[in-house]
């Protein structure tokens, strides 16, 4: 895993020195470019050597601000309509319009009768499997347990998976013979008692089989991580044909690994290399690989990706990326950085949980990440595809989500480093706004990018730029903010100088009282303050 950098980086000297050119340029005009300049195979060196890049486009809002969301978001299409599937506590259908924008939402799988395993909440993950117009699918359950009630920021809730059916492709659907609908709980549980653990499972159909990945929150029972269970898709995944995949622990001798414990109760093994927060996978045809998203604040944003699958077919492609010659999970290859962290790991304001928690010192925070195809397809996904994920504004409560998503793009590569747009908005007045993350206000229009920023700092001789605010206005500073500005997030990296790879200059400029950037050195109009650096050109 890459290191995260600090607020501050002291990388700029050394690598002046061991690349044997200067680092000092002036505050404004164009750089020629130095001999010995990185070019993308060798700033590539500092890569995880996944074999591939990333790009991510600029935030698109969905929907927001409101107070459903937290779940992953997914969509299907029914009747050549697309919809969205969205809620807090309860599994909320919305109308899809063009893939852009929700509206008309309905519940469709409401909270459990008191007293049952599902009483305190009940979410579809993107789990829809599709039989004609006889739909499966599997969501998500908390239920609370004696005298606490239902409170998942006090962690007193119990999680399991259950099973939900549809005899008209998704229009309505039931709890088959509930409450024995669950096909999944945590060891030693069962369908109805016990307090560990087995939730927010994805499903997916490879061949005869359905696969859930899921995780067991680690708290009271196993190891944590993500787990898998696997039932023959002929049986519809109902209750009791799901089995948990586990390798004994022996003192002395070798492991013996197994597909042979109960859905319900038994043992399980993580499979290794996925985070927790990245079990929304997804499989991505362009790099032959299943593709997860692990988005927060304090972390960033990472891609992690499994092995490379091999085959004639895209099931052969899609089994042997995950399981060995004798049909058990590989662990995963491991991940890609793809957009910065907020300030720092330890930064006790980010991604700061709980309905009485936060307050006006309360940072950013990121949350249910999931993946999309381009046209909604919770299945799979090509070279562009969404990343999807909620987000609370500073000094927001939980009243006040906000459903983000980016286009990105993948390209399997080696010579590449990963990038973000940084883009520019402006609103009715002229004032603009420049960032990697859309502004709050739905007054600013988007007018287009200013380059692309290395999303993570591992690569020698970057320097991360900020977004700071004073009174309002935004201003975008390299290395820390300027005394009297307040650091609001990091929004990526720019090069010094100007090289091949590095080849857009980024000017901070100033008109109608509003800071912004630009990649003209006559800031479109603007003052032109100081050269930042150099960004990157998109894919």
């Amino acid at each position: 895993m890459r290191s995260r950098p600090g607020w501050r980086l002291g990388l700029v000297a050394a690598v002046a020195a061991s690349l044997g050119f200067t680092l000092l340029q002036p505050a404004s005009g164009d750089a020629a470019l130095p001999t010995g300049a990185p070019s993308d195979t060798a700033a590539a060196d500092g890569a995880e050597g996944l074999g591939f890049a990333v790009q991510l486009g600029p935030e698109q809002r969905v929907i927001g601000p409101t107070d459903q969301g937290d779940n992953p978001y997914f969509s299907e299409t029914r009747n050549g309509k697309l919809y969205g599937y969205f809620g807090t506590s309860r599994t909320v259908e919305w109308r899809s319009k063009a893939n852009k924008r929700l509206s008309h939402p309905r519940v469709i799988i409401d909270r459990g009768l008191p007293g049952k395993f599902d009483d305190c909440g009940a979410w579809l993950n993107g789990s829809i499997q599709k039989y004609g117009r006889h739909w499966v699918a599997f969501y998500h359950s908390e239920g609370s347990t004696g005298g606490h009630g239902c409170d998942p920021y006090g962690k007193t809730n119990v999680d399991r998976m259950a099973i939900v059916e549809s005899t008209n492709a998704g229009l309505t659907w039931r709890r088959p013979n509930y409450p024995n609908n669950v096909v999944l709980a945590g060891e030693g549980a069962t369908a109805s008692h016990g307090l560990s653990n087995a939730n927010g499972g994805r499903v997916v159909r490879i061949g005869e089989y359905l696969y859930i990945f899921y995780r067991t929150r680690g708290e009271r029972n196993g190891a944590s991580g993500i787990h898998m269970a696997r039932a023959l898709a002929s049986g519809f995944g109902r209750p009791g044909t799901w089995k948990k995949y586990y390798c004994t622990s022996p003192v002395i001798g070798t492991p013996v690994c197994s597909w042979n414990q109960d859905g319900i109760g038994g043992k399980s093994t993580p499979i290794g290399g996925l985070s927790e927060k990245s079990r929304f996978v997804i499989w991505n045809a362009a790099l032959n690989r299943w593709i997860g998203l692990d988005a927060s604040g304090k972390q960033g944003f990472r891609m992690f990706a499994s092995q490379v699958g091999s085959g004639a077919t895209d099931d052969a492609r899609q089994y042997n990326a995950l399981f060995d010659d004798h049909g058990f999970p590989m662990k995963w290859a491991g991940s890609e950085d793809v957009y910065p962290l907020v300030s720092t790991e330890n930064d006790k304001y980010v991604d700061q949980w709980g309905g009485t928690v936060r307050n006006a010192r309360s940072k950013q925070l990121y949350a249910y990440p999931s993946l999309g195809g381009l046209q909604g397809q919770s299945c799979c996904t090509g070279s562009s595809f969404y990343i999807y994920y909620v987000k609370l504004f500073p000094g927001d409560k939980f009243t006040k989500r906000y459903l983000f998503r980016r286009e990105v793009k993948v390209i399997a590569t080696d010579q590449a480093l990963n990038r973000v747009e940084l883009t520019t908005y402006k609103n009715r007045k002229g004032k603009r706004f420049s960032s990697t993350e859309a502004p709050k206000s739905k007054s600013y229009k988007r007018q287009g990018a200013v380059g692309y920023l290395l999303a993570h700092g591992e690569v020698a001789g970057w320097k991360q730029v900020f977004d700071c605010t004073r009174r309002g206005d935004h201003a975008l500073y390299a290395n820390k903010c300027k005394t009297g500005w307040k650091p609001y997030r990091r929004v990526g990296f720019v090069y010094p100088q100007k090289t091949t790879t590095a080849s857009v200059a980024v000017y901070r400029c100033y008109a109608k009282k509003s800071h912004y950037a630009s990649s003209s050195r006559g800031c479109d109009g603007g003052k032109r303050e100081a050269r930042l650096g150099f960004a990157m050109k998109g894919f």
